[in-house]
């Protein structure tokens, strides 16, 4: 079952806001109230914490060349 409000709640709940100040703010500012709200709250377990750290790697374009020496062994041949 989903709410119409759920994504509203959470703002409001991280930023102290009630509904209509947070109804009343720009998209840009309100957008990140939620993403900021969603990583606080993925930070309170240890699952939602892995989940982060999945999503941060999955979010990386160039290696990581000083993580790799360290697995791999790094030498210029």
């Amino acid at each position: 079952m989903t709410t119409e409000t759920e994504e509203l709640k959470k703002v409001s709940d991280y930023s102290g806001l009630n509904f209509d100040e947070c109804l009343s703010l720009g998209m840009d500012t309100y957008k990140q109230l939620f993403r900021d709200a969603f990583i606080h709250d993925m930070k309170q377990s240890k699952e939602g914490k892995e989940y982060l750290e999945d999503c941060w790697l999955l979010q990386q374009t160039t290696p990581d060349r000083g993580k790799l020496k360290e697995r791999f062994g790094g030498g210029n041949k």
